[in-house]
């Protein structure tokens, strides 16, 4: 029989964090995110990658994420996707929303990004960090990305860059599976 819904539940780790106070600067976002990609990786709960949504007009935090591919099993469970979804009506608030990652999002993500209307999208370690560990992120970013910066998205990129980086290499170093596109995961 079809599966006739799906579910996305943080793990109690994470729904029991405490989040920095309104107004949440860049790096505390920023920070944030890289902890929670941190924190996913040393508890073996996904992929190397955390989320952050902020709406701009208050600066609180509305939604955060995880990579929950590996555990749920569903591919698009990525941490930017996650906090999107979780995000839900927020993402409608006046003066729009941005997203904090700890890094580049890959082009399924990016599409999430387009079509949630997100109006600035920050990250930390770039996209070939990623695939100096073995992710596949995908063509066609810098043309979507060229769309979405036509019509005022802004995009920051290497923001706290090392420490992104260096949750990915921890992944890789702990021995995480590299999945996606062609990978053996």
């Amino acid at each position: 029989m079809a599966a006739m819904s799906a579910e996305i539940r943080l793990p109690e780790w994470l729904a029991t964090r405490s989040l920095p106070p309104a107004p949440a600067s860049d790096a505390a976002c920023m920070s944030l995110a890289i902890a929670l990609a941190r924190e996913n990786v040393a508890r073996s709960g996904g992929g190397p990658f955390g989320a952050v949504v902020r709406a701009e007009r208050s600066g609180e935090i509305v939604a955060v994420g995880i990579n929950l591919a590996i555990p749920t099993g569903n591919p698009v469970l990525h941490a930017e996707t996650v906090a999107i979804s979780l995000a839900g009506h927020a993402l409608e608030q006046p003066g729009g929303v941005t997203l904090f990652s700890s890094c580049e999002p890959c082009i399924m993500c990016l599409g999430a990004l387009h079509w949630a209307n997100v109006g600035r999208i920050v990250w930390s370690a770039l996209r070939d960090d990623a695939q100096a560990i073995g992710f596949i992120e995908g063509a066609g970013c810098s043309q979507l990305r060229a769309e979405m910066e036509s019509r005022g998205v802004v995009f920051e990129a290497g923001v706290k860059r090392e420490e992104g980086v260096a949750v990915l290499k921890a992944y890789a170093a702990h021995g995480g599976p590299i999945y996606g596109p062609g990978s053996q995961a």
